[in-house]
């Protein structure tokens, strides 16, 4: 039972600052709590991390970088207003869309001044020299596993190193196609705006 505070989880906090006008999903407030852990410490209930919600409208309401859009009217509302017309609703949607990629971008700006993000070419990079380096210590771990293969069970020297560097080979093809996909595809992601991860997370996916 927690003694002060109206405790909820993530979730529930971003529907509640969504339906206020302050638009925003679990998983951008999500960092915007990681951000600013200091003032908005979470508690752990069962498997959920629970946030006071009143501190967080009020740390929100603070925070000048964060312009609280109005709420939009009901479809009732609407309709009562004026008459119904096709495309009723598609404005408020967009804005609502809008919001959110402004609340997102802020807090990507955020980030990126205080160095927390990581470039996706960085990434690319390191993905690509894991796999090269791997490669090589493959390399020169067979050509001592294949001398003590030879003098542990008396086979022929050249045939276990011919037959450790195909098995290696084919193992580090396998590795190889699998990485370099997942950057290709994290490179496009960054290269098309995405929402997709921008470090390490996205090679573990």
């Amino acid at each position: 039972m927690m003694e002060h505070g109206d405790w909820i989880s993530i979730t529930e906090a971003a529907t509640r600052l969504t339906a206020a006008g302050d638009a925003v999903d679990r998983s951008t407030l999500s960092r915007y709590l990681k951000q600013h852990s200091e003032a908005l410490p979470l508690r752990r209930s069962g498997k959920s991390n629970l946030v006071d919600y009143d501190a967080l409208v009020a740390h929100r309401g603070e925070n000048i970088r964060i312009r609280t859009i109005p709420v939009e009217p009901t479809a009732g509302e609407r309709v009562a207003k004026r008459p119904a017309t096709r495309f009723a609703g598609s404005q408020s949607d967009g804005a609502a869309r809008k919001a959110q990629a402004d609340a997102e971008l802020r807090e990507m700006d955020v980030a990126e001044r205080r160095k927390e993000l990581t470039p996706t070419s960085e990434v690319d990079q390191a993905g690509r020299d894991a796999v090269a380096l791997m490669q090589s210590a493959f390399e020169r771990a067979i050509e001592t596993e294949a001398a003590t293969v030879s003098l542990k069970y008396g086979w022929d020297e050249r045939t276990v190193r011919i037959a450790l560097k195909g098995f290696a080979r084919t193992g580090l093809d396998v590795f190889h196609r699998e990485i370099l996909g997942r950057l290709d595809a994290l490179s496009r992601t960054g290269a098309t705006g995405g929402d997709g991860e921008t470090d390490m997370d996205a090679l573990h996916s």
